[in-house]
């Protein structure tokens, strides 16, 4: 199965991306790949990810084991984070869904932005 990997900034200064774009898994393999986040600003800032899949519904198929987007991140200013997350695709995946699209976007927490 191919996993495609995207990133998103929603009113963030930061700039966020996957290592890999496109990693191929075998159903029931567990896979750690790599996201890379850094704060461009001279301050500290909390944000949080929210997942979404491609197709809709291949989200029931793709269990994530460990993730950045289970808790708040909070950056300090220029710090760069490498953030893994790991999973599987169940082998219960239909044969029709060929491509699984993991896509992150990241928000500022409410209560943390600038005033």
């Amino acid at each position: 199965v191919r996993v495609e990997l995207d990133s998103n900034i929603r009113n963030l200064p930061w700039t966020f991306k996957p290592q890999e774009t496109i990693v191929n898994v075998h159903p029931g393999e567990v896979r750690q790949v790599i996201y890379e986040v850094t704060n461009t600003t001279d301050r500290a800032i909390t944000g949080q990810a929210i997942p979404s899949y491609g197709p809709r519904n291949a989200e029931r198929y793709f269990q994530k084991l460990d993730c950045f987007c289970f808790a708040k991140q909070t950056l300090q200013p220029g710090e760069v984070r490498r953030m893994p997350v790991v999973f599987v695709v169940d082998p219960d995946l239909p044969k029709d869904i060929p491509v699984i699209t993991l896509s992150y976007t990241f928000f500022e927490v409410e209560g943390h932005a600038k005033n």
